[in-house]
């Protein structure tokens, strides 16, 4: 059984080297696009399997970045590193798969790194999402802030949902807040009451 272990982390990180082969860090700044972010056990697991990694600013800059990329990138190679740059009040709490490989890259690293922990450490996998009746919501991003903050508790995940109000109220950007909550939760439809459907309908709002 470990030999058959062994013998799928080596498969996975040879996948690993082959799709950041021609990877380079980029200028050391980044746009606000959504990101890929990792927990401290994820991170781990990236920096030891080659996956690139950083930590963004949270606050754009005025000048001196270049056009479309607002916001300071730090590339991240060691665990001192990062721990040191998690530190700075500056920056977001959480590293990211790094900004400058491409999305679809993004997303096949995150799906190795889950890969790797179902082997290595089962007991470190994120908790399954819990469903948050969000698309069709009512309300500003503070009230769907709080309809996915109650779906986590809902589901017993108290620290995922304090961490993601932190990171919601911390970050200050409606577009980002969106993203995530989507980390977090698994948007789904939100479903009007009957007589909120009713009054709709009186006023001509719902078509068939």
């Amino acid at each position: 059984m470990q030999q058959e272990k062994g013998k799928a982390l080596e498969a996975i990180r040879n996948l690993i080297a082959y799709y950041v082969s021609d990877f380079h860090a980029g200028c050391g700044y980044t746009g606000k696009q959504q990101l890929i972010y990792l927990t401290k056990p994820q991170s781990e697991i990236a920096l030891r399997y080659g996956i690139p990694i950083g930590v963004r600013d949270k606050h754009g800059m005025c000048m001196g970045a270049p056009l479309g990329k607002p916001f300071r990138y730090v590339t991240i190679n060691d665990m001192k590193k990062l721990e040191k740059w998690l530190s700075f009040d500056s920056m977001e709490p959480l590293a990211t798969i790094h900004a400058d490989l491409p999305r679809g890259i993004q997303k096949k690293m995150r799906e190795f790194i889950l890969q790797i922990m179902e082997i290595e450490c089962p007991e470190c996998l994120p908790p399954p999402k819990p469903v948050a009746p969000i698309l069709g919501a009512y309300g500003n991003t503070f009230n769907l802030l709080c309809i996915a903050n109650r779906a986590l508790r809902q589901a017993g995940q108290m620290e995922q949902a304090e961490a993601m109000w932190r990171r919601v109220l911390d970050n200050g950007d409606n577009f980002k807040a969106l993203s995530i909550m989507e980390e977090y939760v698994e948007f789904d439809e939100a479903y009007l009451p009957a007589a909120a459907l009713c009054d709709r309908s009186l006023r001509g709002e719902l078509r068939v």
